[in-house]
């Protein structure tokens, strides 16, 4: 087998998703990357549970994207969003939050949908979608450099498997193994094995940024997950047909709102 890949077992268990326009069932059991804060030397990583996980990808994700952008102009227009997202904030603590953080948040929001559907969002990376060009950097003498791409899709066979990116870029730089398979796709359901050891880091927030959080919270882009996959903190995946059956038997309970999404995606 030919890949891309550091773990060729890996690549090939993700080989079998294939090239379906809607999607397949991906069962995973893993650890999560967490994030790491503090000093060098004294540092701790959160957020690090070690989780069983349902997820459907392959899809390319401008469709949910799309969908995204559908479903907020509904809720835009029930003629309640606002005052349901100031509450909303409002008992998460944010006393100060305005209608004008509300309405910029619904505003930036639509608007960097707007850009990924025109496919002209540099950071829209995820699902499927190209690459940007490599940019353009000047020397000392005002000779162009240019920097090369960091990911590029999973390969098997010269196959490229949807919905996986592998990380080809500088890892003393990054810290990122090369050749280390990060995964996307819609979250159906999850159970958490063991929680992070040290709990969950909760950053300062802006009000904005809690009614950006809130109104992704409720489009299908809020079911978005990207997992790390390494033979470090992966265990266990299960794609197509076993992957229901290994989820069942693990008692994931799957999310009815993802579902409904799902399917109005893959539609």
């Amino acid at each position: 087998m030919d890949s891309n890949a550091t773990d060729i077992a890996l690549a090939g268990a993700l080989a079998e998703i294939g090239d379906l326009g809607q999607g397949t069932l991906a069962s995973l059991q893993i650890h999560k990357k967490g994030l790491t804060r503090g000093k060098v030397g004294s540092q701790t990583t959160y957020d690090d549970d070690f989780v069983h996980t349902l997820i459907w990808t392959g899809f390319h994700y401008q469709a949910l994207v799309k969908r995204s952008h559908k479903k907020l102009h509904v809720l835009w227009a029930s003629g309640t969003f606002v005052t349901d997202l100031l509450q909303a904030t409002r008992q998460l603590g944010h006393e100060e939050v305005t209608v004008q953080d509300a309405a910029s948040a619904i505003q930036e929001i639509n608007e960097g949908f707007i850009k990924i559907m025109a496919g002209t969002d540099p950071e829209d990376l995820e699902g499927g979608a190209p690459a940007p060009p490599p940019r353009e950097e000047w020397d000392a003498t005002g000779e162009p450099l240019l920097r090369k791409p960091v990911w590029e899709p999973l390969k098997v066979d010269g196959h490229i498997v949807k919905g996986t990116k592998v990380y080809i870029g500088d890892s003393a730089e990054s810290g990122i193994p090369q050749g280390t398979v990060y995964i996307d796709g819609v979250k159906l359901g999850e159970k958490i094995l063991a929680p992070a050891p040290n709990g969950y880091w909760t950053p300062k927030q802006k009000a904005k940024t809690v009614v950006k959080d809130l109104i992704r919270a409720k489009l299908p882009c809020g079911l978005y997950v990207r997992y790390c996959l390494s033979p470090a903190n992966l265990l266990v995946i299960k794609v197509g047909a076993e992957a229901s059956e290994h989820s069942r038997a693990g008692g994931i309970q799957i999310d009815p709102e993802a579902i409904r999404s799902l399917f109005k995606i893959a539609a």
